[in-house]
């Protein structure tokens, strides 16, 4: 099993050094690649570090003797980034990322004083390697921490790191579009393979791990956890880049997940709080939205000003709706929500007096009907207007054409019958061969007069009704 695993490992290793390099210097490659390669890199070392005390090799290279041990430090973490910066497709770290690397820097700070030793002192530790037992994982001294505190510390971070790459993956799965995962399948898939196989890693890890924590049991058994964990990643990373050249060379894709998702999300729903701050202090409409059960669920400040000028009292969420209808008006309120409920948009319009004393005003009530996702009807927006100013201006368009009415019937009677006779006078005047006597004439002369007089009192008439509709 020693030379098989050992088989494998170099074979990878050849491999991942090779897909390093590729990942991490490509120019095509994306950022998130770039710490996959990390990622990479890690595996490598893990790699190494079997190959060296398998084969006694760090009695020869003492200096090389845990100077790896940081880096597991950094394994988890490099999972968790590379999908965090593929999904969310990001293109640097953000402000508190060098935080992950915290457990790095703080271990490879402790083991500065073994690192600068002598190397003498560097061959006495790595004598004390017992490959059957592994002891030195719980007993040797690692910097200011026992080795069994990092053990225990490294396994748990991969651990954690690990389960925040699955909540991350599937929370994109969960709102990314489909447009989405289908023009970018092949990058996506093996994001997909690459998380299982981190998955099936975990399992050789978590069992060892919570031996450590509560027995300090096995420490070999820890040792040939990670062995299998290493060559679970390892293998997949390095077969896939194989046989996937596309991917490890750098593949062009599309606006890859929640980054603009989450943008265009975070867009909409700022325009929707514009709108909602817009109803909430709304001074012209009343919103109060209501359940199926007229249970009340939001208002606005206006309906909270109103609700206490009529009733006396403060409106609140929770409260029966009903509770604020006056006894005349609640048969047409119900007929009304029952078609709002119904997903009809209605309402009707009545004259209301706030507290019973003030001048009644006109308003507009309105039932909106309100959906969900499934676009089944959950409650009823009711929307009170204030229409008063366009009821007067109603009335207002009333008494001009009253008026115009008016004039029309003055023009065709009281004004046509002077003119009429006026004109009969006129024409009997005109005439060449007629044989009107002085006296006649007379008599003619007072009718054009008394014509005339009428005329002129209908015109005063008129003018003066129009002034007074006018004013």
């Amino acid at each position: 099993m020693q030379v098989f695993f050992s088989i494998i490992n170099s074979l990878c290793v050849v491999f991942g050094v090779l897909a390093f390099f590729i990942l991490g210097f490509g120019k095509r490659q994306i950022f998130s690649f770039r710490i996959l390669a990390v990622t990479l890199l890690i595996e490598i070392l893990c790699s190494l570090v079997v190959i060296l005390l398998s084969y006694h090799l760090f009695e020869k290279f003492p200096h090389l003797y845990r100077i790896f041990s940081p880096f597991l430090y950094l394994l988890g973490p490099s999972f968790y980034l590379f999908f965090r910066t593929l999904l969310y497709n990001e293109t640097k770290f953000r402000k508190w990322d060098w935080l992950h690397a915290l457990p790095f820097l703080l271990h490879t700070i402790e083991l500065m004083p073994f690192y600068l030793s002598p190397v003498s002192e560097k061959l006495i530790e790595i004598s004390k390697i017992d490959l059957s037992t592994m002891a030195q994982l719980v007993t040797a001294k690692e910097g200011f921490l026992v080795a069994i505190w990092h053990s225990k510390l490294k396994g748990l971070s991969i651990i954690i790191y690990s389960l925040l790459s699955f909540r991350i993956y599937f929370k994109f799965k969960k709102i990314a579009f489909d447009s989405v995962i289908e023009n970018n399948k092949s990058i996506l898939k093996f994001a997909y393979w690459f998380l299982i196989m981190i998955g099936i890693s975990q399992i050789g890890v978590l069992l060892p791990v919570f031996f450590l924590i509560f027995h300090d049991f096995a420490p070999n058994s820890s040792m040939y956890a990670l062995r299998f964990s290493n060559t679970i990643i390892l293998s997949f990373l390095t077969g896939y880049f194989f046989f996937n050249p596309s991917i490890l060379y750098g593949i062009n894709f599309t606006n890859v997940g929640m980054g603009k998702i989450v943008k265009s999300l975070e867009e909409d729903l700022k325009l929707n709080e514009a709108k909602l701050r817009a109803y909430l202090v709304s001074e012209t409409e009343m919103l109060v939205y209501v359940d199926k059960d007229f249970k009340i669920i939001q208002f606005n400040q206006l309906a909270e000003k109103l609700v206490l000028k009529k009733f006396m009292r403060q409106i609140k969420v929770g409260e029966d709706y009903r509770t604020y209808l006056h006894n005349s008006r609640e048969s047409m309120f119900f007929v009304e929500f029952e078609k709002a409920i119904s997903g009809q948009r209605c309402g009707y319009e009545i004259e209301l007096s706030m507290n019973g004393h003030d001048i009644a005003k006109w308003v507009k009530i309105e039932f909106i009907p309100i959906a969900n996702e499934l676009n089944e009807i959950i409650g009823v927006n009711i929307c009170s207007v204030n229409i008063q100013g366009r009821k007067a201006l109603e009335q207002e368009n009333k008494n001009y054409l009253k008026q115009l009415q008016d004039i029309t019937w003055r023009e065709s009677h009281l004004l046509r019958a002077p003119i009429s006779n006026l004109l009969g006078i006129t024409k009997l005047l005109n005439k060449p061969d007629s044989s009107i006597s002085e006296a006649e004439k007379k008599d003619l002369l007072q009718i054009i007069e008394r014509e005339a007089t009428k005329l002129d009192v209908v015109i005063k008439n008129i003018v003066s009704s129009a002034t007074s509709n006018n004013t």
